[in-house]
């Protein structure tokens, strides 16, 4: 079964960006079609009809004839067609509020001091170690459906708000059930049981339990396909890390590092050294990391909105970009530094602070998100064969997503 879209003011496919392997691209490569038109192909999952694959696309003057009779939505050439966004690095599922350390942080104390009084992320592993996995579902459920309105349609989603085997794995089960109830949309799971020493445990006896007990229960459950470690200052140390991505990668998971984003550790480098899908953060990345990333295939993630929420400096991204380094940007929706939802909005900061052309915007939020995330060869651009998740823009143009500062769906 088909199904066409037609008369759309342009269709943004990125294919030149997939060409450069979403490096140092330029307008050029956003491979805009005028007046265009997708052909694509839907299946049925639970009874609901679901886009499947791009049977073709083009200008809709030049729409081959067996096409013709396949049901249409017509844009009328008002609204512009862009690869379904994606959102690499994400912390979604989890319970609890932190508005109040938010108010602190804001009357001047920071975010160790209140990390030492018992705050920052153990607040909210208090919260969701005692919510039940239904009541983090329905959490979920509504964060969600927010992401969906701004035009994303892939989410990667993080454990971190657990820290005990239990409730690490209880926050990993909710995707599943995301997944079933969302067959349009594209869900990663992601192990982040290296997010922070509980503070109910020792230090070692916690890091043979992420790498003893969890990973291996995660890896047989099949309830992640990738391992992240929060490698700073305060947190894990290169050694704990290469600890980690070893196990994990010995359990068949791909890897990710949170890195240098508090200090300068090195990790970034340590990332590119063990073929990390992503790099992300990069605060203070040095020189030789932006270098080593730029020469490997991981993804530098930037994270402009938990910058812009703890009013640091942002990461080096026109440094990355001009070394030939892979740049994609997320939310990093979190309940402490970036308790955003809106990659659009996200997208303005990285535009005004971080000084990203509109190329190097689009290229970030589909093809080298989905490279972040192991999923180029199907998401990120608009051609035969990669995924139907395109999404129809409520404007003319691209531009108007990022110009549109905090703008809200319509209803």
């Amino acid at each position: 079964m088909f199904r066409t879209v037609i008369h759309a003011r342009e269709i943004l496919t990125g294919q030149g960006i997939r060409k450069k392997d979403g490096r140092r691209v330029t307008e050029d490569d956003l491979g805009v079609i005028s007046d265009g038109a997708i052909v694509y192909r839907v299946k049925k999952v639970g009874g609901v009809e679901v886009p499947d694959r791009i049977e073709w696309v083009g200008p809709t003057d030049q729409l081959p004839a067996r096409y013709s009779r396949v049901r249409q939505k017509d844009l009328k050439q008002k609204f512009s067609i862009i690869p379904g966004m994606i959102d690499c690095h994400t912390h979604l599922i989890f319970a609890g509020d932190r508005s109040e350390e938010f108010a602190l942080r804001c009357g001047g104390a920071t975010y160790d001091q209140i990390s030492k009084r018992g705050g920052g992320i153990l607040t909210t592993v208090r919260a969701t170690r005692s919510a039940s996995i239904t009541e983090l579902e329905r959490l979920a459920i509504r964060r969600v459906k927010e992401f969906v309105s701004y035009g994303v349609r892939t989410i990667e989603i993080k454990s971190g708000y657990g820290l005990s085997a239990d409730s690490e794995l209880k926050i990993l089960e909710v995707i599943p059930r995301l997944r079933q109830r969302f067959p349009r949309l594209t869900f990663t799971a992601t192990f982040l049981g290296a997010h922070a020493y509980p503070s109910d445990r020792d230090r070692d006896e916690y890091l043979r339990e992420v790498c003893e007990v969890m990973l291996p229960q995660v890896a047989q459950r099949k309830l992640a396909d990738s391992c992240d470690v929060f490698i700073d200052e305060g947190y894990f140390s290169i050694k704990d890390g290469m600890k980690i991505l070893k196990t994990a990668k010995g359990l068949g998971l791909k890897t990710k590092v949170h890195a240098d984003e508090l200090v300068g550790t090195g990790s970034a480098e340590l990332a590119a050294k063990v073929g990390a899908l992503s790099a992300d953060h990069l605060l203070k990345i040095s020189d030789a990391g932006i270098k080593k990333l730029a020469r490997s295939n991981t993804v530098a993630v930037l994270l402009p909105g938990t910058a812009f929420y703890l009013k640091a400096n942002h990461a080096p991204a026109r440094k990355l970009i001009d070394a030939g380094a892979a740049v994609a940007i997320s939310t990093d929706f979190n309940p402490g530094t970036s308790m955003c939802l809106s990659l659009p909005a996200v997208m303005t900061i990285a535009a005004l602070y971080l000084g990203m052309t509109r190329s190097e915007l689009f290229a970030s939020v589909t093809y080298n998100g989905a490279k972040a995330l192991g999923l180029e060869t199907r998401k990120g651009t608009i051609e035969p064969g990669m995924d139907a998740d395109f999404v129809v823009l409520p404007f003319a143009r691209f531009e108007e997503l990022y110009y549109r500062f905090a703008w809200a769906p319509p209803k």
